[in-house]
């Protein structure tokens, strides 16, 4: 039987505060809990969601979503790159998510030992408290905001190519709070993006009308207290849409993830596309229809987010029952029946998991292996460069 010990790997304070509610249910319910970025720890039931984890160190396992358009771009079939039969549960959050997996579920690396379950986003369950509290006129009056305009909120994928600009030009058009939130960028891991967060803050941070949140806010509270959220491809769309709040994505704001940069990957349908030049005037045309285009974000969110509210108590319910060896109360799941990859599916897939071994835990944690790995990468780029 398991202990009631749970661990929580992150990276960044939106996966901490993913955990959160979950973390708090755990808690009450009697279980020792701890987060921590040491994502070899050895723990009892360890809850993963970055992109590559290493869920051998932890006797039980539990994944979830980085984020909830995770991998857009490779949808339906995200788990080739990202497998998760080494976990033992599975979290999706929406229907989208099902539909997702029931297009992949055939394959063996999709499907965790003890199943896939629908559940929710657990970062939700903080809607109904920001909704039903005071939040906005306590934030209105903490940061200065007009509380008799409406607040439109920028918060990016990425921080590039003078991306705040291009909103806080746009927007000082118009009479409304500008309201600014960036992802808390790591320093060490993403430099470049880190600093041009520091340059846009600092060219706007004296600009009249502009507000500029810590990196390290919720998310959800920012989005509370806002009217419009501005984006590219960012998962805070969803989020806005869970409550009620219209998204609006860039579509010709560069997403710098690859080289050379790329468009933003936008086609959901609860989201209103411009250009950056164009800006201004389709967040016009919201504010003065802003009821309909209301509407329309909550009817998205009513059919396909579930359980706002509760989702942590049902992932700690199914917890609950792995613990204490009983069968799982909630349905999983049904897969669709097994299929075998092409030999050269199979081997591409073999390779991309043994290559993020070696680069992202083997050479992490063994200085003679990352040596090793280091003059074995060198030799490859000379061979490549001469080859050329």
């Amino acid at each position: 039987m398991l202990k009631k010990d749970i661990t929580f790997i992150y990276m960044d304070s939106a996966e901490r505060q993913a955990y959160q509610p979950i973390a708090e249910e755990a808690k009450k319910r009697g279980y020792q809990v701890r987060m921590t970025e040491d994502k070899f720890t050895k723990c009892e039931i360890g809850f993963y969601c970055q992109h590559i984890n290493f869920p051998q160190y932890s006797k039980f396992s539990v994944i979830m979503l980085h984020d909830i358009i995770q991998q857009y771009g490779n949808w339906p079939d995200i788990w080739f790159f990202e497998p998760w039969n080494i976990y033992d549960i599975g979290i999706l959050p929406s229907d989208q998510w099902e539909k997702n997996w029931s297009q992949s579920s055939q394959w063996f690396y999709s499907r965790p030992r003890k199943g896939m379950y629908k559940v929710g986003w657990p970062k939700a369950d903080a809607i109904a408290q920001l909704q039903a509290d005071t939040y906005r006129d306590e934030f209105y009056e903490k940061y200065g905001l007009d509380i008799n305009k409406k607040t439109v909120l920028y918060a990016p994928a990425w921080e590039n190519d003078g991306k705040q600009d291009d909103f806080v030009q746009a927007m000082l058009k118009l009479d409304v709070n500008i309201l600014i939130k960036q992802a808390d960028w790591n320093k060490e891991q993403y430099p470049v993006i880190y600093q041009n967060c520091r340059d846009m803050e600092e060219l706007h941070k004296n600009t009249k009308g502009v507000t500029i949140l810590p990196p390290s806010t919720n998310i959800f509270v920012a989005i509370a207290v806002s009217d419009i959220l501005v984006s590219e491809e960012s998962s805070t769309m969803c989020e806005a849409a869970m409550m009620g709040i219209p998204a609006i994505s860039v579509s010709n704001w560069l997403i710098p993830d690859v080289t050379p940069s790329r468009l933003p990957k936008c086609d959901y349908d609860f989201v209103i596309e411009t250009t950056k030049e164009e800006l201004k005037d389709c967040t016009e045309n919201i504010l003065n229809n802003y009821e309909s285009f209301q509407r329309q974000s909550q009817e998205f969110a009513e059919k396909s987010f579930l359980n706002i509210g509760s989702t942590s108590s049902i992932i700690m319910d199914i917890v609950d029952d792995c613990v204490e060896g009983r069968e799982i109360r909630y349905p999983q799941l049904k897969p669709n029946s097994r299929k075998k990859l092409s030999l050269k599916r199979y081997l591409q897939h073999r390779y991309i998991q043994l290559r993020r071994n070696i680069a992202k835990n083997y050479s992490v944690r063994m200085p003679v292996f990352r040596t090793v790995w280091k003059v074995l990468r060198s030799i490859k780029a000379k061979l490549s460069g001469s080859k050329g």
